[in-house]
């Protein structure tokens, strides 16, 4: 069985999301060799993006409230106020620091036992195609083009699922998901109702 996933699947296990647990059983999956994991290259870049701006935001706000703090902390009624956000300000820098090693360490393991799929030119001129038949985003659509062009070349009897949590993009299009089935593939919005799907099938 081959599972295929995208961005979404390495934030949800590099940050620890609320499903995380079910992703990260998806991986302990793969890694056994009891299915196959598959990830367009494409999708490895958002994951980065996303932290950065992330971090972005932490750092501006740990800026600002270092700064409110300086100026509180000359008035006396203020001083229990900074002690009690001391903690959030120590917080704020640890997540700045840690989040990057997560990911990193979470795309090494994808690189390690996950295969990707490269964009080229034929599945580049189908995203484009699939921007105005679906109606998708030039993000997903090249997401989604990648992952078909590999189902194509796989045996329709092999069982496919493709798990992304962006239900926006894939699950509110019946013409996704009908090709999606005419490739013996299922699409699945949840990694929880992923894994059982895929315990299920195995």
């Amino acid at each position: 069985m081959i599972v295929y996933v995208e961005s979404n699947f390495v934030l949800e296990i590099a940050l620890k999301q609320e499903q995380s647990a079910s992703a990260e059983s998806i991986f302990n999956l793969a890694e056994s060799n009891k299915i196959a994991l598959a990830f367009p290259s494409f999708a490895l870049s958002e994951p980065f993006a996303t932290v950065m701006h992330r971090d972005r935001e932490r750092i501006e706000l740990h800026q600002s409230l270092t700064k409110t703090l300086g100026q509180l902390r000359r008035s006396e009624p203020h001083k229990q106020t900074i002690l009690d956000l001391q903690p959030l300000l120590v917080l704020l820098k640890n997540a700045v620091n840690g989040e990057f090693d997560q990911l990193h360490s979470t795309v090494a393991r994808l690189l390690k036992f996950g295969a990707p799929l490269e964009l080229n030119e034929s599945t580049l001129d189908q995203a484009k195609n699939y921007q105005v038949q679906f109606g998708l985003k030039p993000q997903d659509s090249i997401m989604y083009s990648t992952v078909i062009g590999d189902m194509q070349r796989r045996p329709l009897t092999e069982a496919k699922c493709f798990l992304s949590r962006d239900r926006e993009a894939f699950s509110t299009n019946p013409g996704i998901k009908s090709e999606l089935q005419a490739h013996n593939c299922r699409y699945i919005g949840s990694f929880k109702q992923g894994l059982d799907f895929i315990r299920h099938t195995l």
